[in-house]
C-alpha cells in the first residue's frame, strides 16, 4: 500500500513539474542513497558528487519509477548501481577495491553471503559488485549464461533471507 502511495505522490508532483518531483524524491530518500553510494564510493565528497549525478539522471525517467514493479526507492537503488559503477570506470577508481583494514569494500554484501557456495559468492561479487555482464562471468567462469543467472538468483535470495 505505502509503495502505492508513494507513487501516486510522485505522479501527481510530476503532473506540476520534475522539479518538486526531484525535490520530493530528494526530501524522502537522498539520505538511504547517499548510505548507499558511502558502500561503493567512500570518499564522502565523492559520494555526495555522485548523489548529484544520480537525482540529475533520474530526473527525466521518473515516470519509469512510477510505471517499475518496484518500489521507488529500490528503483532508484538499482539505477544508481548503474551510475555508480559507470562513474567509477570512467575515473578509473577500483570498482571492488580493498579498505586499508584489508577488508573488500562491500565487506558488508559479503557477509550476507556466508551460507552461500563459492560459486555464488563469485556470481554475485562479478555482477552486482563489481558490474560484470553475465556474458562475461559465464565466460570468466566456464559456465553457461543460465547456470549465471541460476548462481544469481540463487544468491540474491540467500542475500534476502539473511536480511530478514
Amino acid at each position: 500500500m505505502e509503495t502505492l502511495i508513494i507513487k501516486e505522490t510522485l505522479r501527481s508532483k510530476l503532473s506540476v513539474g520534475v522539479e518538486p518531483a526531484i525535490d520530493y524524491l530528494y526530501s524522502n530518500y537522498s539520505s538511504m542513497l547517499y548510505g548507499y553510494v558511502l558502500q561503493f564510493i567512500p570518499d564522502p565528497s565523492e559520494a555526495e558528487k555522485v548523489l548529484t549525478q544520480i537525482f540529475t539522471n533520474l530526473a527525466g525517467r521518473l515516470d519509469e519509477a512510477c510505471d517499475a514493479t518496484l518500489s521507488v526507492y529500490c528503483w532508484m537503488q538499482v539505477e544508481a548501481r548503474k551510475l555508480i559503477l559507470d562513474y567509477k570506470k570512467k575515473n578509473g577508481l577500483e570498482v571492488n577495491g580493498h579498505a586499508n583494514n584489508g577488508q573488500p569494500k562491500n565487506a558488508y554484501y559479503l557477509t550476507l553471503l556466508r551460507n552461500a557456495t563459492e560459486e555464488q559468492r563469485t556470481v554475485f561479487q562479478e555482477m552486482f559488485l563489481n558490474g560484470g555482464a553475465k556474458e562475461e562471468v559465464a565466460i570468466k567462469m566456464n559456465k553457461t549464461v543460465q547456470e549465471i543467472s541460476r548462481l544469481l538468483k540463487e544468491s540474491l535470495i540467500i542475500l534476502q533471507k539473511n536480511l530478514q
